[in-house]
């Protein structure tokens, strides 16, 4: 039987690469890769106009719009895991004191885009370990009120969650934290681009904002902070999921398992040829770190599938229904395709 065609569209992160220069090939299906836009873009495009039948996706932003039958279902595939919460960038003089988030209360706080899963997890967080509720801040949002996943959803019939202070910010954030307009942003990882983060004005802005004495990490050490994180909750925080077209799904169920164990193969790849690399490596202590890594993460801290993840899916759940982007948790089978549960529940 000939392969199906599905367009695929995401970052070429080295654990993906296998599968989009072809050294790994689902079985039974040609993917088209499309490129990726760029988060802003991409999540956009596939939130409002559907293009892609696989294709990166915002975990926040898919639970909000599967909550109302977006055709589309994930797979345990999450891409963009970071601790963005412990980067987040402050300014001193705003009276935020450096490893006391709890000073973020009633200041003003820019966010890429409100809906986004940077935006989820930090706030979450921030709630969960601190006290500091999404209500207790006055946000900006960089992106505009339509172009971005927040104002796709609402087209869709999903306003701002009630009873936020949510504005839209007519300048660069950059701009306003140089200009004491903002006391903080989460979008801008202070000495560290966050990759997803996409906060133009702020990295137009960099050099100024990095020389400014005033303007410093949330935490003096955001590794040492997120490294207590892990070690509490076991939750590394993952921003990205793999969508499928539902359509796709429905009429070939098998599609799901081909693409898990394409996605595996292509990560078991990556991760064999990053160690074998790092003895010749640009990264002079590599070989240091990895050991680190290993003693935190384990061999892998980018695991797929259910079980594996279940602790942050959860979290995710409970966030996304806390700070009202959803009504309530919805179950596995609605947003996993069904034989991906039940390959789980083979192995």
């Amino acid at each position: 039987m000939a392969d199906i065609k599905l367009s695929l569209a995401i970052t070429p992160y080295d654990r993906v690469l296998p599968l989009i220069t072809g050294e790994v090939k689902p079985d039974g299906i040609t993917l088209e890769y499309a490129g990726w836009p760029g988060s802003s873009m991409g999540f956009y495009q596939q939130i409002k106009f559907k293009r892609f039948d696989v294709s990166e996706m915002s975990f926040s932003s898919f639970l909000r719009m599967r909550s109302i039958g977006w055709p589309y279902r994930i797979l345990p595939v999450f891409h963009n895991r970071n601790f963005a919460y412990t980067t987040t960038a402050i300014r001193k003089s705003s009276g935020i004191r450096q490893g006391h988030p709890e000073d973020l209360k009633g200041k003003r706080v820019g966010v890429g885009d409100y809906q986004q899963s940077l935006g989820l997890w930090v706030r979450g967080i921030l709630q969960m370990e601190f006290g500091v509720k999404t209500k207790d801040i006055i946000w900006y949002q960089e992106r505009s009120q339509h172009f971005s996943h927040t104002g796709a959803s609402a087209d869709a019939g999903l306003g701002p969650p009630e009873g936020i202070d949510l504005r839209y910010a007519e300048k660069d954030l950059g701009e306003m934290f140089l200009n004491g307009e903002l006391d903080a942003s989460t979008s801008y990882a202070y000495g560290v681009r966050v990759l997803g983060a996409d906060s133009e004005g702020l990295d137009r802005q960099r050099g100024a904002l990095e020389e400014n004495p005033d303007i410093v990490a949330l935490f003096q050490d955001p590794r040492e902070e997120a490294v207590r994180y892990f070690t509490k909750t076991g939750v590394f925080p993952p921003h990205h999921t793999t969508a499928v077209r539902e359509s796709i799904l429905d009429e070939h169920p098998w599609v799901a398992i081909s693409l898990m164990e394409a996605f595996e193969e292509a990560k078991k790849i990556a991760i064999e040829r990053l160690r074998r690399s790092l003895p010749r490596s640009l990264l002079v202590f590599g070989q240091y770190t990895i050991r680190e890594l290993d003693d935190i993460f384990g061999t892998d801290p980018y695991p797929y599938g259910i079980k594996a993840n279940a602790r942050a899916i959860e979290m995710a759940q409970t966030f996304s229904v806390e700070q009202g982007l959803t009504d309530k948790k919805q179950p596995l089978e609605e947003i996993f395709p069904l034989e991906v549960i039940y390959r789980e529940e083979r192995l």
